[in-house]
């Protein structure tokens, strides 16, 4: 085969991504499951997610807790006994709190299944909270949480979070390490009794899930396990601050940090589609907005990102960055001047049309494979959307107009309504 190197090969437009739902049944003991075949690897990844992050605590942190504890040992083995079978058939098992849901994962080769399978079923089903395990996760969670407290970019997020949510507010983080003392290994255990049960899992199974896999699934997984737990109101107060600017002092710090954002209308919303490319012009890649100001132009700062975060109930427009102590005001400053551009000036096609490549082309790998798949799946599915979600998002990246664009940054990038966090000297 010849091949002619001077000739470019072809580039074509990203209209639309032909997305294959995932099979679905509901197993007998409750469990949603979810099945995204495919990839050329005999490789197997096991997602589970339960309603059991921090929006569902009785006590702060007992859903961390929990989480960290999973894998802690079980009525018929020990904590090295886990590992060491994890490790002897080269898996890996992760079991990661976070806000709305926890998520308990497994990747394995196809071949090894027969053997982690029920020890997966075992962790989940039976974890028993050993003392001395807790004890010891419980200090070094507290040990981490004081090293993060001085570190000035944790710092600044965190008290943006608990400023614009209200300190008690489950996406808010907790505000001392202190907050460790009063955590308990009974909270814990009774936070995994409430919430980890198959009708409150969703189970997504990717890769190589051949009818012989979901047989072993439906075998360690298809019963009905725990007991069932009345979930509270879907319904907490945000309790923003009056203040919308503070500074924390870190007298130890080489660096200031600076947060900035507000809240913003979750994905269900019309306009959450047309945020996500306004928010990405002003500095959510590389060419961004906000880096050529601060970064390549003035020096300010090494890197600078805006994002949504988006949450199941709630989204949150954030601009973060680390700049040295005595450029704060500067950086503030030039940070609220971009929001002021966009809100006045129509962005030229010249910016927008490697914006739109650049984002269309970051969508596909959102679609790499069964693995990614899944995830870009869960992630709708835990958020109440549909796959055609993925279509407008496409449809807004390819013709959101400069004058929508500028509608929108009126809309929501107003200074006046955002808050501003830095941490640092003064």
């Amino acid at each position: 085969m010849t091949l002619f190197r001077k000739i470019a090969p072809a580039v074509n437009s990203v209209d639309k991504i032909d997305f294959i739902e995932p099979a679905h049944q509901l197993l007998p003991g409750g469990t949603s499951f979810f099945t995204m075949y495919g990839g050329t690897q005999e490789v197997v990844k096991l997602d589970f997610s339960f309603k059991a992050g921090t929006w569902y605590e009785s006590s702060r942190l007992e859903s961390m807790m929990a989480a960290s504890m999973i894998s802690e040992g079980t009525s018929g083995k020990s904590a090295r006994e886990i590992a060491d079978r994890i490790d002897f058939y080269g898996a890996q098992l992760s079991s990661i709190p976070y806000y709305d849901n926890n998520y308990i994962s497994l990747l394995s080769l196809k071949k090894h299944l027969p053997h982690l399978l029920p020890l997966l079923a075992e962790i989940i089903q039976d974890a028993s909270f050993p003392e001395h395990e807790f004890e010891i996760i419980r200090q070094k969670r507290k040990q981490r949480a004081l090293v993060d407290a001085e570190k000035v970019g944790l710092v600044a997020q965190r008290g943006f979070l608990r400023s614009l949510m209200g300190a008690g507010h489950p996406y808010a983080p907790v505000a001392s390490p202190d907050a460790y003392e009063t955590v308990t290994r009974e909270g814990a255990r009774s936070h995994y009794t409430r919430h980890y049960y198959s009708g409150n899992a969703t189970l997504f199974a990717s890769g190589d899930v051949d009818e012989a896999v979901q047989k072993m699934i439906l075998d360690n997984f298809g019963t009905g396990w725990g007991t069932p737990y009345p979930f509270k109101k879907d319904q907490q107060q945000v309790c923003s601050s009056t203040e919308r600017s503070y500074f924390i002092e870190r007298e130890n710090a080489n660096q200031n940090a600076i947060s900035i954002g507000k809240r913003v209308p979750a994905q269900h919303h019309p306009d959450s589609a047309g945020l996500k490319l306004v928010t990405t012009i002003l500095g959510g890649y590389f060419g961004s907005r906000l880096m050529s100001n601060l970064r390549e132009e003035k020096g300010l700062t090494y890197g600078i990102h805006a994002s949504v975060v988006s949450f199941v109930r709630d989204a949150i427009f954030m601009i973060h960055a680390e700049v040295t102590a005595e450029k704060t005001e500067e950086a503030i400053r030039e940070i609220f001047h971009e929001m002021e551009r966009l809100r006045e000036e129509l962005v030229p096609e010249s910016e927008l049309g490697p914006l739109r490549s650049f984002l269309l082309g970051r969508m596909l790998e959102d679609f790499d494979g069964p693995f990614a798949r899944s995830q870009s799946f869960s992630s709708l599915y835990e958020a109440g959307l549909e796959v055609g979600y993925f279509d407008q998002i496409i449809h807004a990246i390819k013709f959101t107009t400069p004058e929508q664009i500028r509608e929108i940054a009126r809309t929501y990038l107003d200074p006046e309504t955002m808050y501003t966090v830095a941490a640092g000297k003064r």
